[in-house]
């Protein structure tokens, strides 16, 4: 072949003055293809091959090709060799240093034009804490297994690419040679295996489907493969579902079980979303050993023994679902990709949401509720922190990945938004509409805050400044009074940090009543409000947000109403095992006041008239816990509550 004449000292200083700026050079070419040709082994993390990726130049012209991969992390562990180059078929001089290669092109290639570049390398890509765990993984659970994750940029740990989110391949293809005893799993479609004179076996695997750098993976082991169908709504199509399991593992029969529970996701799904992104080609999962963990690869999710579990399983204080979490990230995160991870939150918290669809659908309102309210409670175990990554922050994975904040409130602030929306219909199609806008392409936080406000001709301005770029939480500080039929409810709102200082929301009260209870919905729009009720019935007790849609802490008090203070109660023991004295104080003529005493569901207990200014009420036949009492005389009403011992 001919070799391109380019003095290797002119190239070294070229490549010295682009190290700090690979991102520029990067964004020269549009990547439209990339073909993978590799040796996988089940039993190490070695590989080697070639990578072909095929391009289009942006640029005015491209002078000095740059693709990612690493060079040393850890010697003699993690490291890739790059042997030789190719630019449309001819070879090339390269430098592959600083986690980069580095191309110099001996005629700049102008814009427009395609162009090939085929990358011959070897190494060993393990995955280790320098990687975040990140690379080549070697399992030994039934029998040895390699695997890969590479999010959010260590695909560069096993192969050379691009990773720019703004870049997806239009197309990917992925030869993986092994051992006849192994079968592979990866992206899109299993186009052939070939038997090759050496005895190996050459798997075709090729998605035509627009794919994003990370979501490109590879399993290699000595699974059973498992075939089925899932059918689609409203539509004679149905999607195939292709799986890599462990035939000897205890968890098989398990495993089958939630490959049925998957076609009952893909079509809840597909009914809310929109159908499966990917139906002309597949979903599936690849199982490894590793109990729980797993990975939204495109196509063909790579999870752990454990976590493909049959349904939600309670683990510890909350449900899991990775089944329902990584199907999620197949519409949110490889459908719609954010741009950038500042915008991990459309990938991370809205899967984590369609955990919460799956239990309220799939399972019921308890589990789903159960699930929320946890979520809501990891929020709130630290004052702050943004669901919005900052340009300073963003290298940061331990900050892009966060469970906190990511998963958990992420995930939690689109709940609120579906409250704030208050119509299911809207809410649902505000999401359809944001991934039919954005598909099989990239976008932000404010793309989706733009489909939502025309899809719901509402104002989201507020919501995302103090939910998603804004920290914290709010806290209510609500008293409440009733006279006659008019119940009046001050709410003073605190927040958790001083980032946000208010929270302007919607929120629920449960009144509970002698005969029932209702909710009604007020709004928040300064720190200090004070609403005036018409309500007829006699309340008993207050409960904020009884259906979990706010992260929130509260306080409720009961006082005496503003035009009721001419009488007072002492009331004394309190706590008390089975009897409290009242002693009341008129400054008017006394009225003979009803006493009543109330569970704190509303419930009445005891009822009793007061013949007198001092009195006893009987509390032997009531179980320990608190209580409401309520003493009207007339127009004048007081409560309070009480403790049985």
């Amino acid at each position: 072949m001919k070799k391109t004449l380019i003095h290797l000292g002119t190239f070294l200083i070229l490549v010295n003055q682009f190290v700090f700026s690979q991102n520029i050079l990067e964004n020269k070419y549009d990547v439209k293809q990339y073909i993978l040709d590799l040796q996988i082994s089940n039993s190490s993390t070695a590989i080697s091959g070639n990578v072909i990726i095929n391009a289009s130049v942006t640029a005015t012209s491209l002078d000095t090709f740059v693709v990612d991969l690493i060079d040393t992390i850890v010697a003699g562990q993690t490291y890739m060799v790059v042997d030789s180059v190719f630019i449309n078929g001819i070879s090339n001089i390269f430098q592959h240093h600083d986690d980069l290669v580095f191309i110099p092109l001996v005629t700049p290639i102008p814009q427009n034009q395609l162009f090939s570049v085929n990358i011959y390398y070897h190494g060993t890509g393990t995955a280790n804490s320098q990687t975040n765990y990140n690379g080549i993984y070697i399992f030994t659970y039934t029998k040895n297994h390699t695997c890969t994750f590479s999010e959010p940029t260590w695909s560069k740990v096993w192969w050379p690419c691009k990773q720019d989110l703004k870049d997806k391949a239009d197309s990917v293809t992925f030869y993986i040679t092994t051992n006849s005893t192994n079968k592979s799993g990866s992206n899109g479609i299993l186009k052939s295996t070939e038997t090759l004179p050496s005895g190996k076996l050459k798997y075709k695997w090729e998605t035509k489907y627009p794919t994003d750098f990370y979501l490109i993976s590879f399993t290699v082991g000595p699974f059973t493969e498992n075939i089925t169908y899932a059918p689609l709504p409203n539509s004679q199509d149905s999607v195939l579902i292709q799986s890599l399991l462990f035939p000897n593992s205890s968890y098989y029969q398990t495993h089958l079980k939630v490959i049925n529970k998957t076609k009952q996701l893909i079509y809840l799904y597909s009914n809310l979303l929109g159908a499966y992104p990917f139906k002309d080609e597949k979903y599936g999962y690849c199982v490894i050993g590793t109990q729980l963990g797993a990975m939204e690869h495109q196509t063909m999710c790579t999870i752990g023994y454990q976590a493909m579990d049959t349904t939600s399983t309670p683990y510890g204080t909350y449900y899991f679902w990775y089944v329902a979490h990584e199907l999620g990230h197949q519409w949110f995160g490889d459908y719609v990709t954010c741009t950038a991870w500042n915008y991990i939150w459309l990938a991370e918290g809205f899967a984590s949401y369609m955990e919460f669809i799956a239990l309220q659908y799939l399972e019921t309102q308890t589990k789903a509720d159960y699930w929320i309210q946890n979520a809501q409670t990891e929020v709130m175990l630290l004052p702050g922190g943004s669901v919005y990554v900052p340009d300073s922050l963003v290298s940061d994975e331990n900050i892009v990945l966060d469970y906190r904040l990511q998963y958990k409130k992420g995930s939690s602030i689109l709940h609120t938004l579906r409250y704030e929306i208050n119509n299911d219909s809207l809410f649902f199609a505000a999401l359809k509409n944001f991934l039919s806008a954005y598909a099989y392409s990239v976008a932000t936080a404010d793309d989706f805050k733009q489909v939502a406000e025309t899809t719901t001709g509402l104002d989201f301005t507020n919501f995302f400044n103090q939910w998603y770029y804004g920290e914290g939480y709010p806290t209510f500080n609500i008293t409440w009074s009733q006279y006659n039929d008019t119940l009046t409810i001050i709410s003073n709102q605190t927040t958790s940090t001083s980032i946000t200082n208010l929270f302007k929301t919607h929120f629920d009260l449960k009144i509970n009543y002698s005969t029932g209870d209702s909710i009604i919905r007020l709004f928040q729009g300064s720190n200090n409000e004070t609403y005036k009720i018409y309500f007829p019935d006699t309340v008993t007790s207050i409960k904020l947000d009884p259906q979990f849609w706010l992260i929130q802490k509260n306080s409720i008090h009961a006082r005496i109403d503003e035009n009721s203070n001419s009488f007072s109660v002492h009331l004394f023991p309190n706590p008390a095992n089975d009897k409290i004295y009242l002693n009341f104080q008129y400054t008017t003529i006394f009225q003979t006041p009803v006493l009543s005493v109330y569970d704190l569901q509303g419930r009445l207990l005891l009822q009793q008239t007061i013949q007198q200014e001092e009195t006893e009420l009987n509390i032997n036949g009531l179980d320990k816990g608190i209580y409401i009492v309520k003493i009207i005389d007339k127009d004048k009403i007081f409560i309070t509550k009480i403790v049985k011992n």
